[in-house]
């Protein structure tokens, strides 16, 4: 296989509605009516966006078709989260049933996050659904770029029970953890969900001594756990150095909540499946 240059890779790239409600979402204090109106005049961010307020984790009975009520019910955090959403979906021009299977791992990963942490870590909570739908970015990003070779590759990992990330290093000398980096920059998304996720598949820093850092981590890892769980075989194998116990320990969990996460995890993955 000719050598890859990750740096010749087309990034995602949002709408310009899109990259404006990124703007206005950095301001410390967002227009809200310029994020409506930047958000109505993209019908694909409109549509995610009503979806989203119409998902389980939001939805207050009645449903919402309007974007200002949208905005209002899951906060500007998730319109973030909904804009993110829609460049993912815009990345490959045509969905393949591996560009399915990614974003399909990463809204569930993304669903996991948020109930995870509003167990244990409640005040980042829509930032770990972020970090969530965030962090395989850069495989979206490969799968578009490299059609035919990332396919294979993702049917020899699962054929072989390999982790993706170690094919990844092997036959194209870098993994996705390092595409995704670069996506967030593209973004303008956090910098501390960059750091994170550009060493994902790399053990744990002992070094670090930040419990919010560890916490992160400790969330998306545990979400990774319960879907192989959930699912049984999840289409995107992925290392994995921590255990459920100790992530458990990490987090202050115990099986009943355990259990509570998992029992609320069911009725809302397939929400976003359409």
């Amino acid at each position: 296989m000719p050598t890859i240059n990750p740096e010749q890779l087309t990034f995602p790239k949002s709408s310009p509605q899109a990259s404006k409600v990124l703007t206005l979402l950095a301001e410390e204090e967002p227009d809200i009516e310029a994020i409506n109106d930047n958000i109505l005049q993209d019908p694909v961010l409109a549509g995610i966006l009503l979806r989203y307020a119409n998902s389980p984790l939001y939805r207050r009975g009645t449903e919402i078709s309007n974007v200002p009520t949208a905005t209002k019910m899951i906060g500007l955090k998730n319109v973030r989260s909904a804009v993110v959403l829609a460049a993912l979906r815009a990345t490959c021009p045509k969905e393949t049933e591996l560009t399915r299977a990614v974003l399909q791992h990463s809204l569930g990963i993304a669903a996991l996050c948020k109930l995870i942490a509003r167990k244990s870590l409640p005040s980042a909570a829509d930032d770990m659904e972020l970090l969530g739908l965030l962090h395989d970015m850069g495989m979206m990003v490969l799968a578009s770029n490299l059609e035919k070779e990332y396919q294979a590759l993702f049917d020899r990992a699962h054929a072989e029970h390999i982790p993706v990330d170690k094919l990844e290093m092997e036959i194209f000398g870098f993994n996705h953890d390092q595409i995704t980096a670069r996506a967030l920059q593209e973004f303008r998304l956090p910098k501390h969900h960059e750091e994170l996720l550009s060493h994902f598949h790399q053990p744990p820093d002992e070094k670090n001594t930040d419990t919010e850092d560890k916490k992160q981590r400790a969330v998306l890892v545990l979400a990774h756990q319960l879907l192989f769980e959930m699912r049984g075989d999840d289409a995107c194998d992925e290392t994995l150095f921590e255990s459920t116990e100790a992530l458990m320990t990490t987090l202050g969990l115990d099986e009943t909540v355990l259990e509570d996460i998992l029992e609320n995890a069911l009725a809302q993955l397939s929400h976003f499946a359409r």
